[in-house]
């Protein structure tokens, strides 16, 4: 008995660790191992008998939110939905994983009421499942560190212009340093396509006569405009060409969300670009670190 409390408490605590990597919750240790507890104390009692009612489903789910609950710091209705899922597909992902394991090496399994009981146990399974465990949980959180990481970089921007507004899926390129070297003010950079809709008609023509680069021609239609106290041209370079120029604007005001609420950033100017920003449209501007709240 004590060694299937042992093993489900171990095994408990991996799925909640993975659960609070993936989730970013910043929930103390001892919590977890609290809650891996729990779960560890609820599969003693499944094997018990008497306490069959405990296989039902909705004391399954309850047994889960209590383990939420007490292992993590839950700050909204969101973050709760957030952890759960997390969790789920952790539990999911791990236990195919050894259930495959466990028919590779053709081990005696029975089912009864959600409950797996595997029959004279070899210790080899144990070694490979735990070297096979490791390997999988690198190979994976890698790319899942590398998905989630993404995730947590792009932010959701409103610019407003006169009477108009859009919002955009922002990156934060924390190498861009863009800045006008008239006023100092950070230039986040946006695609025409996604903010043409709120430019002046003389602005958006530049664009779709590809003619942003023609400097006598934009300085033309700008002294000519009677938004031109609020654009600039703002000198920049890249990796794969020359010295360039970016149109630029000052906007009415800028919002950024982050953390569940918009936050206004001020002094900032939205440079347009003419050129794709991200080859698979998941954002549609560049922002600075500067610029986040």
């Amino acid at each position: 008995m004590d060694v299937i409390w042992l093993d489900n408490l171990l095994v408990n605590f991996v799925v909640l660790r993975l659960t609070w990597k993936i989730s970013g919750n910043n929930a103390p240790v001892w919590r977890l191992w609290c809650s891996a507890c729990i779960g560890a104390c609820y599969a003693i009692l499944l094997i018990l008998p008497g306490f069959s009612i405990l296989s039902a489903v909705l004391l399954k789910i309850m047994l889960s939110l209590t383990m939420l609950l007490v292992g993590f710091r839950i700050r909204s209705f969101s973050e709760g939905l957030k952890l759960l899922a997390c969790f789920y597909g952790v539990t999911f992902l791990m236990g195919g994983a050894a259930f495959g394991l466990y028919y590779f090496f053709n081990a005696d399994i029975e089912v009864s009421k959600g409950i797996f009981i595997i029959k004279d146990f070899p210790i080899k399974i144990i070694i490979y499942s735990l070297v096979f465990g490791i390997m999988l949980y690198r190979w994976l959180w890698s790319l899942l560190q590398l998905r989630i990481n993404h995730r947590q970089l792009v932010y959701k921007v409103e610019v407003n212009f006169g009477e108009d507004s859009v919002i955009l899926d922002a990156y934060l390129d924390t190498g861009n340093e863009l800045a006008d070297p008239v006023t100092g003010r950070p230039v986040m950079v946006v695609e025409f396509e996604s903010i043409k809709n709120i430019l002046p008609v003389e602005i958006q023509m530049i664009y779709l006569e590809g003619k942003e680069q023609q400097l006598d021609y934009v300085t033309n239609i700008l002294s000519e405009s009677t938004w031109v106290s609020r654009f600039f041209i703002v000198p920049y370079r890249t990796i794969n060409t020359s010295d360039d120029y970016l149109l630029a604007f000052r906007p009415d005001r800028i919002r950024i969300l982050a953390e569940e609420s918009w936050a206004e950033t001020r002094q900032t100017l939205v440079g347009i670009s003419s050129h794709k920003l991200s080859a698979d449209d998941s954002y549609q501007a560049l922002i600075q670190a500067q610029i986040v709240p």
